[in-house]
């Protein structure tokens, strides 16, 4: 038989496998991310830490060769190992080893004590990343999956996960509060950290505040006429 003809016969067989491959759901490493972060507990910051992630995917996924860095100059400097699998919609608590009420009492879902303790921020920003790497293999310019930088300005020139220079998302929490991811991906301060659950809803104006918009430009409208 003739090689070509051999190939009509194969070739329904590439395009139904071409077509399997299409249908295949995305790599589950793309699906997990950072959602709460508590960095400054009430009180010492000892053993209280906590970074909160996300299964924002459809199936579990094994943090076995996943692990997290902080630091304000680089994503290098302090790292951690992670372990566990994350279910689909879960969420994950990493930090402490304690809980008690100076951190929101977090049920942990992996204990483990940040030795170098998170930074807690001021005129120059701090951030935290998550890797799909093991630990051992992040380095100075590894791109981690999901950031989040926050306090003042990032003159250290944390990146994200395109390798850009973060923007900073949130400002510095008071102590006791955390910075939380909401629904709209946007982060805000967390006056009543929420470990373990979905984000607060996204607070709408006050009927007061719009009222008072709507009198003013009805006063700017007299006032032109």
């Amino acid at each position: 038989m003739h090689p070509l003809q051999s190939l009509r016969f194969d070739l329904p067989c590439l395009a139904a496998a071409a077509a399997a491959c299409l249908l295949l759901p995305p790599a589950a490493r793309a699906q997990v991310a950072l959602a709460e972060v508590l960095y400054d507990p009430a009180g010492s910051d000892d053993e209280l830490e906590w970074i909160e992630l996300v299964n924002e995917g459809e199936t579990p996924v094994d943090l076995a060769s996943w692990s997290l860095g902080w630091g304000g100059a680089s994503w290098a400097g302090d790292r951690v190992a992670l372990t566990g699998v994350i279910e689909p919609g879960q969420h994950f608590v990493v930090g402490g080893p304690r809980s008690a009420a100076e951190n929101a009492s977090p049920v942990l879902d992996l204990p483990l004590d940040f030795e170098a303790d998170l930074q807690n921020s001021g005129a120059t920003a701090d951030g935290v990343a998550l890797f799909d790497v093991p630990v051992a293999e992040v380095g100075a310019e590894t791109l981690p999956v999901s950031v989040v930088v926050y306090g003042g300005e990032n003159t250290s020139g944390l990146f994200d996960e395109t390798g850009a220079v973060a923007s900073v998302d949130v400002g510095d929490a008071p102590g006791g509060s955390s910075i939380e991811r909401g629904d709209d991906g946007v982060w805000r301060v967390q006056a009543a950290p929420t470990p373990g659950a979905p984000p607060q809803p996204v607070p709408e104006p006050a009927r007061f505040v719009l009222a008072a918009a709507a009198t003013a430009a009805l006063v700017g409208v007299r006032r032109a006429r």
